[in-house]
């Protein structure tokens, strides 16, 4: 007799039977537990989240120059992370390099608002962002102070009343002093003194 050409359904009609389940055989669906756990990086929000769980302030960031959008997107969360955990001596070394900084912008915040400026359109983003530390409000203000740099020499430059050089001098300083916070914020808390003086990890250990 010819075989049917119908497909063959297990466990359907009245006379299926139940399979007798192999204890032999691997399981259909391992546990869980089986197998290496997968490496998660401690990363983006992950970071702020798990260095400081009680974080609930934050804030939203308007800005309009590729600098500051790279920052956020790739260091905003590991200075924060980093500024959470930091003992007196980093903190000392951050708040000199800050009021380095805050110095240097307000001169050329001055001196950009010296200049007419042509009134131009510039396209501006948000990003919400979680302030984990007072540091890190000292350090969101210094991406606004760059942006507010950014759009006045722009504007002179386009009004004429600056050239190129300058124009790519004043965003080269501002971006220098917001990337020192940044390098400054990699050493961990054991490379700075007391007095916040960074430790160089080359020198060798003095003995007792």
């Amino acid at each position: 007799m010819a075989e049917s050409s119908e497909p063959q359904y297990w466990g359907k009609g009245t006379d299926a039977q139940p399979q007798a389940s192999d204890s032999s055989l691997p399981s259909a669906h391992p546990s869980p537990n089986d197998g290496p756990k997968p490496i998660q990086r401690l990363l983006s929000q992950d970071r702020v989240s798990r260095i400081v769980p009680d974080t609930d302030s934050g804030t939203v960031l308007t800005y309009c120059s590729d600098f500051i959008r790279d920052f956020v997107r790739s260091d905003w969360n590991f200075c924060t992370a980093k500024m959470s955990v930091a003992t007196k001596g980093k903190i000392l070394a951050l708040d000199t390099r800050f009021r380095d900084a805050n110095q240097w912008m307000d001169e050329r915040l001055a001196w950009s608002r010296a200049f007419r400026r042509r009134s131009i359109s510039l396209r501006y983003d948000k990003r919400d962002l979680f302030v984990t530390h007072s540091l890190a409000g000292r350090l969101l203000r210094l991406l606004n102070q760059h942006d507010q740099l950014f759009a006045n020499v722009l504007g002179a430059y386009l009004a004429g009343n600056i050239d190129a050089a300058q124009k790519d001098d004043a965003m080269a300083g501002a971006s220098r002093h917001i990337r020192a916070i940044h390098r400054l914020c990699i050493p961990d808390n054991n490379r700075f003194s007391r007095d916040g003086t960074l430790v160089d990890a080359d020198l060798p250990t003095p003995l007792p």
